[in-house]
């Protein structure tokens, strides 16, 4: 049995689908593409997969984790997965892997926000670091020309939504329709190189 953890991106329209229907999605190209999946045990089998930190709709992900667990695997695999996968989800690498399970290797993600007519002032950067401190754990944060760069660890406590309530409550958004959100990537932080180190 191979163990393969992915980095996928996500964007465009796919972008509003559901992270829950993400593993069927997966493995139903999966399937197409001949590649044979673990099943789970129990009374409703279902294949065996394993997620990065949920990715709020509307959200670009631009290096997401995942893991699946195949029969068969060879160096054609993602080739072939990738040719059956619909437009907006892409496989950038992959890598058969031992040791801690994804969860433990995902504690840290970098957010990037901006709104889509003008630019967000500098002090919604701040009330944005004010919430992430209370929340879960602010590594890092910057501002440039509109641009707000946020390095967040605990990622499950301080969801993209959570921060889209934050500035709009502020008045700096009316909603998810002013804002674009892009989430840089997901991964484990290093405080040698202050960084967010990707899983593969």
């Amino acid at each position: 049995m191979f163990r393969i953890r992915i980095i996928f991106k996500k964007s465009g329209w796919i972008t509003h689908l559901n992270h829950m229907d993400l593993p069927n999605l997966f493995s139903r190209a999966a399937k197409r593409a001949g590649l044979e999946q673990e099943y789970t045990q129990g009374y409703s089998p279902r294949p065996r997969t394993s997620f990065g930190p949920p990715l709020a709709i509307g959200v670009t992900g631009e290096n997401e984790p995942a893991e699946f667990w195949f029969a068969n695997w060879d160096e054609n695999s993602q080739n072939k997965w990738n040719d059956n996968l619909p437009e907006g989800i892409k496989i950038l690498r992959s890598a058969e892997v031992e040791g801690p399970v994804l969860s433990q290797s995902c504690n840290a993600a970098v957010y990037e926000i901006q709104k889509t007519d003008k630019e967000l002032p500098e002090l919604a950067l701040n009330v944005l670091e004010e919430m992430i401190e209370k929340e879960a754990i602010l590594y890092q944060s910057s501002f440039q020309s509109g641009l707000i760069i946020l390095t967040i660890g605990r990622v499950e406590r301080c969801s993209a939504g959570k921060m889209v309530r934050t500035l709009q409550e502020n008045e700096f958004c009316s909603g998810w329709s002013d804002l674009r959100i892009v989430r840089r990537i997901v991964g484990s932080w290093d405080s040698k190189t202050n960084s967010v180190l990707s899983v593969i």
